[in-house]
C-alpha cells in the first residue's frame, strides 16, 4: 500500500512540474512575440531546416511563426518583414559568377566576343557575372513592355519596325559599358557595393538613373567599348576605376532618328537612333540606340575584362 502512494505521489508531483513549464511555454509564445522576431533577426536557419521542410504552425499553436519569419533561400538567415527581406536579396546575393562549362556563359562569352573585329585588340574576359533583378526592377520592365505593346497596337502598324512594337515591344539585345570601383564578384563574391561612384553596381541595384537625358545602348561591345575613353583607366587610377560590359534587354519600342526633334518631344517615338560617322542614318542594329525611359533597359549580365 506504501508503495501505491509514494507511486501517486511522485506521479502526481512529476504532472505538476510538467503543468508549470507547458503553462511557462504558452505564457511566453502568446505575450512576447517580439521576442521571437529578435531572436529570428539574428539567427540564420537553413532553407532546408526544420522551419521550411514543414509548416509547424500549421498543426501547432504553440509556434505562431507562419507569418512572422521570412528566410533567405540563398543562405537561410531570416527576416521579420519581406521588405527586408527584398533588401537583402538585392544587395547581398544581386549577382552570382557563370562557372566553366555553363552553356550560359559560353554563349555570353561569343556575343561579348563577336563585335571585336580586331583580334590584337581582343578583350581578355576575367568573370561573367549573371545579374539577379530585384522582383521590382522585373516588374517594371515588363510593366513599361507591355505599355508599348498597347500603345503600338492602339495607334496601328504603319511601318514593319511597328509590327514588333506590337509582338514585344520591339525587344534588342544591346550593351552598355560602364565602369566600378570595387572587386565585384571576385572570388565568388555574390555582393554588391554601396559606394556612391561605382555605377555598375548603382545599375544593378536601382536600375539606370531617371535623371539621364537617354541610356545609350549599343549594337557590338566592341562600339560600347570605344564608347568610354580608353585613358578612363589611367586617370582615375587613384580610385582603382574599372571598366565592366553590361549586357541589356532593351525594349526599343518606336525607334525614330535625331533629326526628328518635335516628334520625339511629342512622345512619338520611344527611343532613337543616331547617325554613322558619314553623317548617314544607319539601322538600328548597327548604331547608338538611345532609350528615354530607364525602365526599358534591363541589365542581364556583367562582364569583367580589359582590352590588350
Amino acid at each position: 500500500m506504501a508503495s501505491v502512494v509514494t507511486f501517486f505521489n511522485n506521479f502526481f508531483s512529476i504532472f505538476i512540474i510538467l503543468l508549470i513549464h507547458l503553462g511557462c511555454f504558452i505564457f511566453t509564445t502568446t505575450n512576447n512575440d517580439h521576442q521571437v522576431q529578435r531572436f529570428s533577426k539574428k539567427r540564420k536557419v537553413s532553407p532546408l531546416g526544420s522551419f521550411s521542410g514543414s509548416d509547424i504552425s500549421a498543426d501547432n499553436p504553440f509556434f505562431p511563426l507562419r507569418n512572422d519569419i521570412f528566410p533567405c533561400t540563398a543562405c537561410g538567415e531570416i527576416f521579420p518583414k519581406p521588405q527586408f527581406l527584398e533588401q537583402h536579396q538585392a544587395i547581398k546575393h544581386a549577382i552570382s559568377e557563370l562557372v566553366d562549362g555553363d552553356s550560359g556563359k559560353n554563349i555570353v562569352r561569343i556575343i561579348f566576343k563577336t563585335g571585336w573585329t580586331k583580334i590584337e585588340r581582343s578583350p581578355i574576359i576575367h568573370r561573367i557575372l549573371k545579374i539577379h533583378n530585384s522582383p521590382k526592377i522585373l516588374s517594371r520592365f515588363e510593366e513599361y513592355r507591355e505599355s508599348v505593346k498597347t500603345k503600338a497596337a492602339r495607334n496601328g502598324a504603319v511601318r514593319k519596325r511597328d509590327e514588333r512594337c506590337i509582338a514585344d515591344g520591339n525587344e534588342l539585345l544591346r550593351f552598355h559599358c560602364s565602369t566600378f570601383l570595387c572587386d565585384l564578384g571576385l572570388n565568388g563574391n555574390s555582393s554588391i557595393c554601396n559606394q556612391q561612384y561605382c555605377s555598375v553596381c548603382g545599375i544593378i541595384k536601382s536600375g539606370f538613373s531617371p535623371k539621364l537625358d537617354g541610356i545609350s545602348t549599343l549594337s557590338t561591345s566592341w562600339k560600347a567599348h570605344v564608347a568610354i575613353p580608353e585613358e578612363i583607366e589611367e586617370e582615375f587610377s587613384f580610385l582603382n576605376v574599372k571598366r565592366a560590359m553590361l549586357v541589356c534587354r532593351v525594349v526599343a519600342g518606336r525607334v525614330g532618328c535625331e533629326s526628328e526633334d518635335v516628334e520625339k518631344e511629342d512622345g512619338a517615338f520611344d527611343s532613337v537612333f543616331g547617325r554613322s560617322g558619314s553623317g548617314v542614318h544607319t539601322s538600328v542594329d548597327e548604331e547608338e540606340l538611345l532609350v528615354f525611359n530607364p525602365r526599358a533597359v534591363l541589365p542581364c549580365f556583367v562582364i569583367v575584362y580589359t582590352s590588350v
